[in-house]
């Protein structure tokens, strides 16, 4: 390479080693030059596409928030339905407990006065330890102590708790858990009241039958008696009404039986010397003293000199005297026309207008009056007729289980 500079000059040569380093350098310099062009030019095309992919994701991402967001609001709104339904039923709940509870306590007086006319009740089942007291929102205790009672509240409905609300709903089972246990405490309610008065009129009608066979009225028949017609169900929803009829018809048995019982009691049911023989019947007989046919009103009970002898039944001494062949006697009115009468005593222990209790001793037993040897001689009348007191005494052995 020959460079001039005026009037100079100069040769420069150039070695091959020189210029194959020359090429390198311009070929890079080129490769460099074109990518960056190239670089420039996509540059924004590869922008473009990549702020399209991000808007695609960011648009994908916003339509699954979106729609998480509509299904946590669907799970709310589904959530606040059920939750509104089992409140409902948690209150229908309750209130049906409050209905048992009343029912409940009607049973017990009912018990109680069966108890107290002499009926075995089995008595209630205990309370159950594990039961809880508590109320929910509206104030209503949801405790049901008694024959088997559930305890109910929202929470333990529902399942929900303040930290996780939207905790899937137990209630379903719950709920049918504890209607189930109510309609148990509704049948043995049921069953309890059916029961009773079943055995309640079951016993009043032995008493009625035993009055009648000795000759006794008896209270009038109660609403179950002498009537009729075909059996026809009652529709569904009058568990209730069935309940108070039974409870109504329990209630009048309960009435009943106290009506024959207060009849019964007061009769001469027992003998007036227990344990003693009888050395003479009632009926016709030869007189001890003529040896002729006689009419003897009484029964002759054989008992040595100054033994007790006592009233068979509570009532009101209208005669304590010395009345020809009875000798020393005493007459106990029991009501109804009924009369004992107790004759051949050796002491009067009693006067007129006293009131003798049942097993009371109104003397002691002797042989006065037309006696040949000391016995007691016991009569009972009814409306002043001497009766057979056998009669009485047969029909007492049975009577005495009944009252």
């Amino acid at each position: 390479m020959i460079i001039a500079r005026g009037d100079r000059l100069q040769a420069i040569h150039l070695s091959p080693g020189l210029m194959t380093l020359a090429g390198v350098c311009f070929v890079l310099f080129s490769a460099l030059y074109f990518g960056s062009t190239a670089y420039l030019v996509f540059r924004d095309d590869w922008a473009r596409q990549e702020r399209g992919e991000e808007a695609t994701l960011r648009e994908g991402y916003e339509d699954r928030i979106t729609a998480l967001r509509n299904e946590i609001e669907r799970i709310r709104s589904r959530r606040a339905v059920d939750h509104a339904t089992v409140e409902q039923k948690v209150e229908q709940l309750l209130d049906r407990q409050d209905e048992l509870g009343q029912r409940q306590e009607m049973l017990e007086k009912l018990t109680d006065a069966a108890r107290k006319a002499g009926f075995e009740v089995p008595p209630p089942l205990p309370p159950r330890k594990d039961a809880s007291h508590d109320t929910n929102d509206h104030g209503k205790q949801a405790s049901a102590d008694g024959v088997a009672r559930p305890s109910v509240t929202l929470a333990s409905i529902t399942g929900a708790t303040a930290r996780d609300p939207l905790a899937p709903l137990a209630g379903a089972d719950r709920i049918d858990g504890i209607e189930s246990q109510l309609d148990s405490m509704q049948t043995a309610q049921d069953m309890a009241v059916a029961t009773m008065r079943t055995s309640v009129a079951s016993r009043a009608d032995r008493i009625a039958t035993i009055l009648k066979r000795v000759g006794r009225k008896v209270p009038r028949p109660s609403a179950t008696e002498d009537v009729g017609g075909p059996f026809v169900p009652l529709p569904e929803g009058t568990q209730d009404e069935r309940f108070m009829t039974d409870v109504t018809m329990l209630s009048a048995e309960l009435a009943r039986f106290a009506s024959l019982r207060k009849v019964a009691l007061a009769l001469p049911w027992s003998q007036p010397i227990v344990g003693a023989p009888i050395s003479s019947g009632f009926g016709p007989r030869l007189d001890p003293f003529l040896g002729r046919p006689a009419m003897h009103t009484g029964i002759d009970f054989r008992a040595p000199r100054g033994m007790p002898a006592r009233s068979v039944a509570a009532g009101t001494v209208i005669a304590a005297e010395w009345n020809g062949g009875y000798g020393n006697m005493v007459d106990v009115d029991h009501g109804n026309g009924v009369v004992t009468r107790y004759g051949h005593l050796s002491a009067i222990t009693v006067r007129v207008g006293d009131h003798v209790e049942a097993g009371g001793k109104i003397g002691r037993v002797g042989s006065t009056g037309r006696s040949t040897g000391p016995h007691l001689h016991y009569e009972i009348r009814l409306d002043g007729d001497a009766i057979d007191p056998m009669r009485f005494l047969i029909a007492g052995r049975e009577m005495a289980q009944l009252l």
